[in-house]
């Protein structure tokens, strides 16, 4: 019951979880948007706004999660059959007599749906009370906004799964039960003598299905595990950065980097405000406009060809002078943007260390020239380094991708964040200033606020993967242990005859487990590989989740290897507690 319970209750908890049909989750997990940027730049077809990099994470945030809640949901279901199978086998003595004396297929198969209806149904409505109550709460935890989940939609796809999966546990059970029944001579149950031991075959399958359900299972808590590791807090700012206010504003009509110096001018005015800048939505968390940027490297050579220039996709990014100093940035060499990029003056870029390194000789870029988008002659000479910005984010990659900046007073910005640090009552003066100005300035919100906003899917799903991690390896260790424990207590009949012939209690003992044993390492080689290839699927879907260490890999398969042997050992201490005659007359 409780394998059935949970594969039911997972079942519904997806359901509840994800309100459109898989995988557009787009509805359910919706943060605010990040808005497309102008910047003046004229970008190729191939370009990806934020917004669309932020709908893209989310989409397989969401199909992940769904896809662990099914794979827990198969662990338990596989769980279930295991030992729905065991039952009905060990019910052949009794129904092979009562067909000798003149049951017919339907009374027999009354009797076994009598046996497991109460089962199927108990454990059912069970699964869908904590499915449902599972899934709320996981929707009330999500940090964005959440549409209302179709009652309707949601019990027709539903209530069919349900009834799908009692039929199937109840058909496997009849279907078994009277198969081997049936099919079993009466004269070999009743007789004396017999065999001792299982059939070689039968004894293969019931090894092989506990070994590839062991697999399975700790394979799905491996990857759970990984995704339970996704980043939960934002890097560390400097002291000054933390204390930065963003204020999100929209440019008056008529707009532009003259515009944007002025109301700059007027910002440095304000008493008691100590810095101020501009960036474009998306730059405080690492996300920008993602698009191809053009490279003059030098003399860089790749592989036997001369490249003096190299094509890199980047994020792109325009923000105004103090930006690096405002966020704790370091300028790793040159310079950041300064007063004398004004409008008019020669376009200057700066680029992030993984851009330098990658796209430009020795990676030196100062005083190299770098061309965005499409535009032919649109080419910013590259005044700085800075050290990349690598923050938890959703739509951010695991490894740092090329960046570059050019300078907001530069460009045709009509929308991006205002940057301030002062005092309470400065940043207050100064969105007066804004709304004043006409540039409509929404909630200030501080860095950290901004960056762990960015965070709180990741740690939304790392939290959820870790619960989920935890039930599918509770519900690995009981499936293993109640299936080790049944194919132990099948041998019982072959110890008493080894005892009886003279075998000690601890040299049954060693017997037994050491056949446990070869198939919990069949299975722990299982669990490991495909592991390994659930957590590469993983890294590769979704940045920021790191691999495990051997030690997670050697904890999962030690701890389900653990519960299958005590599962034997205790499955031989009742049978040696019997006496061998009772057993063989």
């Amino acid at each position: 019951m409780v394998a059935l319970s949970a594969a039911a209750g997972l079942l519904v908890g997806v359901r509840s979880v994800v309100a459109v049909e898989l995988p557009g989750v787009r509805g359910l997990l919706r943060l605010p948007a990040l808005p497309r940027e102008a910047m003046g730049i004229a970008w190729t077809p191939r370009v990806v706004w934020p917004d669309q990099i932020q709908d893209a994470a989310l989409d397989r945030i969401g199909g992940l999660i769904a896809a662990v809640l099914l794979a827990a949901a198969s662990v338990a279901l596989l769980n279930a059959l295991v030992l729905l199978l065991e039952a009905s086998v060990s019910r052949r003595r009794e129904i092979a007599l009562r067909a000798a004396v003149g049951a017919g297929p339907r009374a027999l198969v009354a009797l076994l749906l009598h046996d497991v209806r109460r089962l199927v149904a108990t454990a059912l409505s069970l699964g869908v009370l904590l499915g449902i109550a599972a899934g709320g709460a996981l929707r009330a935890a999500w940090p964005g906004v959440t549409e209302r989940a179709d009652a309707v939609a949601s019990a027709g796809t539903i209530v069919p799964a349900l009834l799908l999966l009692g039929a199937l546990a109840a058909g496997i059970y009849v279907r078994t039960g009277l198969v081997v029944g049936r099919r079993t001579p009466l004269a070999g149950l009743l007789s004396a003598g017999g065999r001792a031991t299982p059939d070689r075959g039968e004894a293969f399958v019931r090894r092989a299905l506990s070994a590839v359900q062991m697999g399975v299972a700790g394979a799905v808590a491996l990857g759970t595990l990984a995704l339970a590791r996704l980043p939960a807090t934002p890097e560390a700012f400097h002291p000054a950065a933390a204390e930065t206010v963003a204020v999100d504003v929209r440019a008056p009509s008529g707009g532009g980097g003259a515009a944007w110096t002025d109301l700059l001018t007027r910002l440095a005015a304000v008493p008691g405000l100590e810095a101020e800048s501009l960036s474009t939505p998306g730059a405080l968390v690492g996300l920008g406009v993602r698009d191809y940027a053009t490279a003059q490297c030098g003399a860089c050579i790749r592989g036997t060809l001369p490249m003096p220039f190299w094509g890199a996709r980047a994020e792109h990014h325009a923000v105004g002078p103090g930006f690096f100093e405002a966020v704790g940035m370091r300028i790793i060499s040159g310079r950041g943007f300064t007063a004398t990029d004004a409008p008019g003056a020669k376009p200057v870029a700066v680029v992030n260390r993984t851009f330098a390194n990658t796209s430009f000789e020795n990676g030196d870029p100062l005083g190299h020239l770098v061309r965005l988008g499409a535009g032919m002659y649109d080419w910013y000479e590259v005044v700085g380094v800075v050290e990349d910005l690598d923050i938890p984010v959703v739509g951010g990659d695991d490894l740092a991708r090329p960046a570059v900046w050019v300078n907001a007073l530069q460009r045709d910005v009509d929308h991006g964040d205002v940057l301030l640090r002062g005092s309470d009552e400065a940043v207050r003066t100064a969105t007066a200033v804004l709304s004043a100005a006409g540039y409509r300035p929404g909630r200030p919100r501080t860095l950290s606020e901004e960056r762990r906003r960015a965070a709180a899917p990741l740690r939304w799903a790392g939290r959820l993967a870790a619960l989920l991690g935890l039930l599918t390896l509770g519900l690995a260790m009981h499936g293993g242990h109640a299936t080790a424990l049944q194919i132990g207590r099948r041998r019982a009949r072959e110890l008493a005859l080894r005892r009886a012939i003279g075998a000690t209690d601890r040299r049954l003992l060693v017997h037994t487990l050491a056949g446990s044993a070869r198939a919990a390492l069949w299975g722990g080689a299982f669990a490991v590989f495909f592991g390994s290839l659930l957590v590469a699927l993983l890294r590769q879907a979704v940045g920021g989740v790191s691999a495990l260490d051997p030690g997670a890999y050697a904890a999962v398969v030690t701890l389900l290897a653990g519960s299958a042997m005590l599962a034997s050992a205790r499955a031989v201490g009742e049978a040696l507690a019997v006496e061998p005659a009772g057993v063989l007359e």
